[in-house]
């Protein structure tokens, strides 16, 4: 589905950077994966040599697409390896705690910054590479489109989602109707997905909080990283040629009801 096309992904090595990556990959796109860490983006890039050989490659970067020099950087490997920019996923997110009643105002800013404005940012910078159309993908959050629960949390509040990570992914997605429509014209496609329940880290390793998130999901079972691939995959394609300006919930039914 994207033989030859040459795609770049921030936060590639991450825990759901890899998985659509790996799906890109492996649909036969040239994927640029960049990030602040080599280890993790050579991971993937092994991960995929596993596979033996096969018509897409992973190719790591080291860069912080918080910066337009990083943005910028990952842009002229996809060009150099490729031959030219056909998709770009913003999936990238830093961001710090705090909960409603405790907020600090330099976290609060700080998470808005590299939760909106470097997405804003970079979809600028990739949608001036893209000279023949092309296919731009944000990673937003089930929790830009309804609040957490707080008795989810309850037992966990360690776990907890601050409101400035909400507001930033709301933001996103606000964004990716504004993009869709103003970048239609030159034939770049915008959406999000929003990913709901993919515990990663402490939080997936907690059997009792796993089990307060999987009673909210009709599916009955939390997401795994692998159930993003499909979704990416599809959006960055010539089959989704006629979908743009749309958010995607992978949230097992999470918002649903």
């Amino acid at each position: 589905m994207l033989a030859g096309l040459g795609v770049g992904i921030s936060g590639g090595g991450g825990h759901l950077g890899r998985a659509m990556a790996l799906a890109a990959a492996r649909a036969g796109a040239i994927v640029v994966v960049c990030g602040r860490r080599r280890e993790p983006l050579d991971a993937v890039h092994d991960e995929l040599a596993a596979d033996g050989p096969g018509a897409g490659r992973i190719v790591p970067i080291v860069a912080d697409v918080s910066t337009d020099a990083g943005v910028a950087a990952t842009l002229d490997a996809i060009q150099s390896e490729a031959g030219r920019v056909d998709g770009w996923i913003n999936n990238a997110y830093a961001g710090r705690s705090g909960l409603l009643g405790d907020l600090d105002r330099a976290d609060v800013e700080a998470t808005l910054a590299r939760g909106v404005a470097d997405v804003m940012l970079a979809t600028q910078a990739a949608a001036e590479r893209m000279r023949e159309g092309g296919a731009i993908l944000n990673v937003a959050s089930m929790y830009g489109i309804v609040s957490p629960q707080p008795d989810a949390y309850r037992s966990n509040p360690e776990f907890h989602n601050p409101p400035a990570y909400g507001a930033a992914k709301a933001g996103v997605i606000a964004f990716t109707r504004y993009a869709a429509v103003h970048l239609a014209p030159r034939g770049i496609r915008v959406n999000a997905i929003a990913p709901g329940p993919f515990p990663s880290g402490e939080a997936a390793a907690d059997p009792a909080f796993v089990a307060e998130l999987v009673k909210r999901v009709p599916l009955g079972r939390i997401g795994t990283p692998d159930d993003l691939g499909a979704a990416a995959v599809l959006l960055l394609s010539p089959g989704a040629a006629y979908i743009t300006g749309q958010t995607i919930a992978i949230d097992g039914g999470w918002t649903a009801w």
